[in-house]
């Protein structure tokens, strides 16, 4: 009897390491955030001990027009980011889906950038909008024209930032539509034909009304990485000039670890947390679908 007893608990011993990591990397983590959040925790008491606060950090962050300017830098790179990415992803499906022979050959070189590292994509375009010896600057001054300050400019800067993301976040979503498109019936697209259906009528009543799932997921996929994203911003622009490329990801990132305000970084980040859940509701809702927006 107390053998058989052991045999039961067996396989939860084998399954405990695992629960163990993935409470140490996830549950623990969030607590330790949420008390760092509520204590002034600097660099200069994080030894000795940070005074309890309470919510005064999340009050100032109500009152700080630096995180409500990172929020609006934020809403322009990631509206930019998943505009481009889904225009050129979904243009890029299509004629991947229907043209067997091009996606043979030229799907895999569409694929790299996605496969490099977000620190690479930044040091790659980093270098190429350099202003003196850049590539295109270079293919600017060859065309007769001026060449731009690209990572300098106030305007320029976030815009800069939103074509890099662009380049390397483009092949997820072409691959994400690319596999919604394939489980569209060709049965459906020959009868709207027979009804005397345009090439512009199909593509909008048959092609995009099937993908609206699949495009809804992917926008929200693609909305959570961006509005986290600032590995790539830290390198090309770590959040200047004047703060025109400060994205909310940004913002947390420079108080906790280059001020030093790891209680203020704390709370900016279990905002940005809020956010990102509210985004995954609306994930795994559309994903177990009771919604499709």
């Amino acid at each position: 009897m107390q053998r058989n007893s052991k045999r039961d608990w067996l396989p939860y011993w084998f399954v405990l390491p695992l629960i163990a990591f993935l409470f140490s990397v996830t549950v623990f983590p969030f607590f330790w955030n949420v008390w760092i959040s509520l204590h002034d925790t600097r660099t200069t008491n994080i030894l000795r001990g940070a005074p309890f606060v309470g919510i005064e950090n999340y009050l100032y962050l109500l009152r700080d027009p630096m995180f409500y300017h990172s929020l609006h830098v934020s809403l322009y790179f990631v509206v930019g980011s998943i505009a481009g990415q889904f225009a050129l992803g979904l243009l890029l499906a299509l004629i991947f889906n229907r043209y067997k022979r091009v996606a043979y050959f030229l799907r895999p070189l569409f694929v790299i950038p996605w496969f490099l590292s977000a620190i690479i994509v930044g040091y790659s375009w980093m270098w190429m909008y350099n202003y003196n010896f850049g590539l295109i600057n270079s293919i600017l001054r060859a065309l007769g024209l001026n060449p731009v300050h690209w990572l300098n400019d106030v305007t320029m800067a976030v815009w800069a930032l939103v074509i890099a993301n662009i380049w390397r976040g483009t092949p997820f979503t072409m691959l994400f539509l690319e596999a919604a498109l394939k489980n569209i019936p060709n049965e459906l697209y020959e009868a709207a034909r027979v009804d005397g259906a345009t090439s512009w009528q199909a593509f909008r009543y048959v092609t995009l009304q099937l993908l609206r799932p699949a495009i809804t997921i992917n926008l929200i996929l693609v909305t959570m990485w961006t509005f986290n994203l600032f590995d790539t911003i830290l390198v090309m622009t770590q959040g200047g000039p004047a703060n025109a490329t400060l994205t909310t990801a940004m913002y947390m990132y420079n108080n906790a670890f280059r001020y030093g305000l790891f209680g203020y970084g704390a709370a900016i980040t279990l905002v940005m947390l809020v956010i990102n859940a509210g985004l995954a509701v609306v994930y795994f809702r559309t994903v177990g679908g009771k919604q499709y927006a």
